[in-house]
């Protein structure tokens, strides 16, 4: 059966607790701390695959119960409405996907867990209640929830605590229209993140470098790509800038299993279909073929820096085809993927389209042999549309700055962009961002410095040059850029350039620092020997 339009039965939305945002950060941190004490034996890094199904089982039932509501308020009491009368609209799939639901089995539903949790053998029942949602969604679902409770160290008493903790009254009340059950989940992701010590954001980035650079690309139609996804958070974001517009396709990659599953947890969770396949995006490229409209990526900072042996770059084959720019075959570090990301975005990208992503900021100026030739080379062929520098602190769980790139095939011009080669955007966003209410740490930017980032890059991309701004936005020539030896730091061009080195780990800043003195150095003993000819020739009268 299609779905019809009408009203809802629950009308405009109120704010039932008159919770606000500022309320609501708070109430998933109280939710946090409690959930941490319910640990009990699991160990930390464990535990987020005990607690985000329970949180996802909660997030089926209240979006199933409301849609619910709904449906009979239509059938029973609105004669008004469409549905008057039609009882098979109660269990028409359909008439939930409309709303962004989903049918579930009886034993799945939160107030049949709920007494189930009183039961000795709850961590069996729950095993099946997961097991009947995969049998139901099979195409979506399939080995998303695999039965872990039974065979756990888990305690009975832990999870029951788990699933008294998530059936508070506070999850169906309306707080001005917030999604607290998805706020809920995306933050234990974040914290999860955060008390593992994921570097850079392994599986989370936080929300508000998301939302910049998906201001930023503006994706409206067409294929977004993130070959390293994590949760999947740049594919949600994308589908809300779209207003839901269902005009985008998401495909991606993930190589990490736990990570892989949270990922297509949260795309069923929203509503949204993604091609997600398992693998090794450096030596196993599932999806070696597509070309996007978008790349949207947050790869891990530095990887291959710490361990013994790198990341791979020596399984990488020589005529790998992502390896090559015009004529140009490009040399890898092996102790870092950086610039390995960048040419698998870049290969993956369509003509016309735009990648952007999150890069640590040592590789805006990196002199690793490898590394700054490939940063020279993304700048003379014409590539590097736009740098953004951020603050640090933006991520929870690591004090390092990083910058976006946006790397384009679209400074041509055309459909709806200007010509602009020959040209780069910098934009210096090192002095904006606050720190999040209640944290001491961690900093978020907010909607309007946000804003103000994407509408000077819009213009720039879209109608003409931005106005300079000393300390925050200049467009800079190649000639330029070739000055300073193709380094790509925006304070350089639009001032405060001393701040550079400050916004560098040791481990970044050293390497470059010697590199930078031992030219100096050469050019020391190259102008000793001008001086020492010159003197030459004024002792011999020439």
């Amino acid at each position: 059966m299609a779905a019809r339009k009408t009203k809802t039965a629950n009308g405009a939305a109120t704010n039932g607790n008159g919770n606000g945002a500022g309320s609501i950060v708070e109430l998933t941190k109280e939710l946090w701390q409690a959930a941490v004490t319910l640990r009990g034996s699991i160990e930390p890094a464990d535990y987020k695959r005990y607690v985000l199904p329970i949180i996802f089982l909660r997030f089926l039932s209240l979006r199933y119960d409301k849609r619910r509501q709904e449906l009979e308020h239509l059938v029973f009491h609105d004669r008004k409405s469409d549905y008057y009368g039609d009882k098979k609209a109660l269990d028409d799939p359909d008439e939930y996907r409309s709303a962004g639901a989903f049918v579930i089995p009886a034993e799945a539903r939160w107030e049949n867990i709920r007494k189930a949790a009183q039961a000795d053998d709850i961590k069996v029942k729950l095993d099946k209640v997961l097991e009947l949602l995969e049998k139901k969604y099979p195409d979506k679902l399939r080995g998303l929830l695999p039965p872990i409770y039974a065979g756990s160290n888990m305690s009975a008493d832990s999870l029951r605590g788990l699933i008294n903790l998530f059936s508070k009254d506070v999850f169906t009340l309306d707080h001005g229209g917030e999604d607290l059950i998805g706020r809920v989940y995306e933050y234990f992701i974040g914290e999860f993140a955060s008390s593992e010590g994921k570097r850079g954001g392994e599986y989370f980035t936080p929300a508000s470098i998301v939302k910049t650079l998906v201001a930023m690309l503006e994706p409206t139609k067409g294929v977004v790509f993130d070959p390293c996804c994590g949760s999947g958070g740049m594919f949600v974001q994308s589908d809300l800038f779209t207003k839901h517009s269902h005009q985008l396709s998401f495909f991606g990659q993930e190589s990490k299993d736990f990570t892989y599953r949270l990922c297509r947890m949260n795309l069923f969770i929203h509503g949204l279909d993604g091609n997600i396949q398992l693998g090794n995006s450096y030596t196993d490229d599932k999806h070696a073929t597509l070309k996007a409209d978008y790349v949207l990526a947050n790869p891990p900072f530095n990887d291959g820096s710490k361990g013994e042996n790198g990341w791979g770059a020596d399984k990488i084959a020589d005529k790998d085809p992502r390896l090559v720019l015009g004529k140009e075959r490009m040399p890898l570090s092996p102790r870092n993927a950086n610039s390995m990301w960048m040419l698998h975005f870049l290969s993956h990208l369509k003509e016309g389209g735009t990648a952007g992503f999150v890069m640590a900021t040592g590789e805006l100026s990196n002199s690793e042999t490898s590394r700054l030739e490939v940063r020279k080379a993304l700048v003379e062929q014409d590539y590097v549309d736009c740098i953004v520098q951020l603050t640090g602190q933006l991520f929870a769980n690591t004090q390092i700055p990083c910058s976006l790139w946006f790397l384009s095939k679209s400074r041509k011009g055309g459909n709806g962009f200007r010509k602009r080669n020959g040209e780069i955007l910098f934009i210096d966003g090192r002095k904006l961002g606050t720190l999040i209410p209640g944290s001491r740490k961690q900093k978020q930017l907010s909607t309007e410095e946000i804003e103000r980032i994407a509408s000077t890059y819009r213009q720039f991309k879209r109608k003409s040059n931005p106005d300079e701004i000393p300390g925050f936005c200049k467009v800079a020539t190649v000639d330029e850029i070739r000055s300073y030896r193709h380094a790509l730091a925006p304070g350089r061009y639009v001032g405060n350039a001393a701040l550079d080195a400050e916004d560098e780990s040791f481990e970044e800043r050293y390497p470059r620092l010697v590199a930078s003195l031992r030219s100096e150095f050469a050019d020391c003993v190259r102008l000793a020997a001008i001086i020492d000819k010159r003197l030459a020739q004024v002792t011999n009268g020439t």
